[in-house]
C-alpha cells in the first residue's frame, strides 16, 4: 500500500515514539499527519513540523471520532508506562482507551490500524529465543498485563469487524527524546545514583528509535502485513554494562558501580517504602532488578524475512546520534 498523500492520525504524539513516527510520516513519507495529544502543553515539540495537531482522549469517545475522521491510517502509540502506579488508571488507558479507537477506528472504516506493543507481554521472565509465536506471559506487573490485555483487544476487533490490524513489539527503545533509555540513565550516572546489578551481565535487548520505525513503516506499506505481529529488536543484544557504558562515557564517568542481586533488592525495597511517604516513585523497583538480570535474547527472524528488515543503525552510530541530541538538549555539557 502506498502512503503518500494519506491522512493519518498518530496517537501519543507528545510523547517519545509517537512524536518521531510523527515527524517522519510527516516530514519523510508524504502523509497527512494528525497528532493527537491530551495536552497541547505538551506538544511543543511538534508545533516546527508540517502536521496538525488535535487534543484528544482515549476515553472521550466523541472527541476519538472527532480526530480519526477522514484518516486512512491509525498509529497508535500511546499507552500507560510506569513501573507503578494505579491499577484502575492503568487500565483504563491502557485496555479500555485501545479498546475505544480501535471500535471508533473500525466504524470510521480506516485502512490500517498499527498498534504499538511491547516485548512486556513475554512478561518479566521470558523464555530465551522468544519470538512472536511465544505465548503472553502474565505475571503481576500493571504494564506488562495491561499490554497483554490490549493485544487481545486488538485481536478481539480484527477478527469481530476485520479491522486491518498489525501489531509491533519493540525492546528497550532508545534514542534521541527517549525518557526510560536515555534520559533517566543520564540524570542517573550524572548524579552518582545508577547501579548495575551483578556487574552489568544483564543482557539488554535495545532497538534504536528509527530502526523501529523503518520496520513499522515496513509493515504498514506492506498488504500481507495485516493480521500479523512483527517483534523488532536492533538484532544484537549486550550486556548491560556494554550499553550503559556509552552513557557514562559520554557523561566522562571512567565506570558505573555494581551491587549484587540481592542488595539491589533490598535498596529498592527501601526506596518503594519511601515512595509511599513521599509521593515520588522509587528510582528502582525491584522488578527493575529483576528484568536488569535476565538473559533472555529475542528472535527477529520474522520481521527480516517478511518486511526485508535490516537495522540501518548500529549501537555505535545510535549512541552517536543520540549522545549529539543529549548534548544539543542540555542533558550533557555541549562539545568545546
Amino acid at each position: 500500500m502506498e502512503i503518500r498523500g494519506l491522512s493519518a492520525l498518530v496517537t501519543g504524539a507528545s510523547g517519545f515514539i509517537g512524536g518521531r513516527l510523527a515527524e517522519r510520516l510527516a516530514v519523510e513519507e508524504g502523509v497527512h499527519v494528525r497528532a493527537m495529544v491530551r495536552s497541547p502543553k505538551k506538544a511543543e515539540r511538534l508545533r516546527k513540523l508540517p502536521l496538525e495537531i488535535v487534543q484528544a482522549d482515549l476515553l472521550d469517545l466523541p472527541s476519538l471520532r472527532k480526530a480519526i475522521d477522514g484518516c486512512d491510517l491509525v498509529f497508535h502509540c500511546a499507552a500507560l508506562v510506569r513501573e507503578t502506579g494505579d491499577r484502575n488508571e492503568f487500565y483504563r488507558t491502557n485496555v479500555e482507551g485501545t479498546d475505544n479507537i480501535l471500535r471508533v477506528a473500525s466504524d470510521k472504516e480506516v485502512r490500517r490500524f498499527i498498534h504499538f506493543s511491547s516485548v512486556a507481554v513475554y512478561g518479566m521472565n521470558p523464555p530465551d529465543g522468544s519470538d512472536e509465536t511465544t505465548p503472553y506471559q502474565p505475571c503481576g506487573n500493571l504494564y506488562c498485563d495491561t499490554k497483554i490485555a490490549s493485544e487481545k483487544a486488538v485481536w478481539t476487533v480484527h477478527h469481530e469487524t476485520r479491522l486491518p490490524v498489525v501489531v509491533v513489539r519493540p525492546t528497550n527503545v532508545y534514542g534521541p527524546c527517549s525518557n526510560p533509555w536515555t534520559v533517566r540513565p543520564i540524570k542517573l550516572i550524572n548524579s552518582g545514583q545508577m547501579i548495575l546489578i551483578n556487574g552489568g551481565t544483564g543482557i539488554c535487548n535495545y532497538v534504536y528509535i528509527d530502526n523501529l520505525l523503518d520496520a513499522t513503516l515496513a509493515a504498514t506499506k506492506r498488504d500481507q502485513s495485516v493480521g500479523q505481529v512483527y517483534l523488532i529488536t536492533d538484532g544484537f543484544a549486550v550486556t548491560w554494562k556494554e550499553f550503559f557504558g556509552y552513557y557514562a562515557r559520554m557523561a566522562g564517568k571512567p565506570s558505573i558501580r555494581s551491587v549484587p542481586q540481592w542488595l539491589g533488592k533490598a535498596i529498592a525495597l527501601g526506596m518503594e517504602i519511601a515512595s509511599k511517604f513521599t509521593g515520588r516513585p522509587p528510582k528502582i523497583t525491584r522488578e527493575a532488578v529483576q528484568f536488569l538480570t535476565r538473559r533472555a535474547h529475542f528472535s527477529i527472524e520474522k520481521a527480516r524475512r517478511e518486511l526485508g528488515y535490516q537495522p540501518r543503525f548500529s549501537l555505535e552510530e545510535g549512541m552517536q546520534l543520540t549522545e549529539q541530541w543529549l548534548r544539543e538538549a542540555g542533558y550533557l555539557p555541549k562539545e568545546k
